[in-house]
């Protein structure tokens, strides 16, 4: 079996069986800090397609995770989230272009504390 093809399996069986939105919200956050490690990983390699592919990923995270917010049940936190999620998108597409590592270990750390909170809610 395709390593690729266990892994969305897996993803996939996740989703399916997550109890609640907050345990798919940390989800993504943990998918968004593990991509963009990766991501690191891959600037310093010179792989730069690799890369760009991973941002990507993350970049597609962060739009998803702006669609779900819901202003009228999260009011000021949902703005808030929003406008982090803006400028999350922002910070990545400009590191994607530069090669910036520390744009991108700067929303490491805030998916990070992001997560943190989330979990905290659990």
């Amino acid at each position: 079996m395709n390593l690729q093809y266990a892994e969305r399996a897996y993803r996939s069986t996740m989703v399916n069986t997550t109890e609640s939105p907050l345990d798919l919200i940390i989800m993504l956050y943990e998918g968004a800090i593990e991509f963009l490690e990766r991501a690191v990983d891959a600037v310093k390699m010179g792989n730069r397609a690799e890369k760009a592919r991973l941002i990507c990923r993350v970049i597609s995270i962060v739009e998803e995770l702006l669609k779900s917010l819901d202003h009228n049940v999260g009011g000021e936190v949902s703005t808030n989230l929003q406008s982090l999620y803006i400028y999350m998108l922002r910070e990545l597409t400009h590191a994607n272009v530069s090669d910036d590592l520390s744009r991108i270990q700067h929303i490491i750390e805030l998916f990070k504390i992001l997560l943190d909170a989330w979990r905290q809610i659990r």
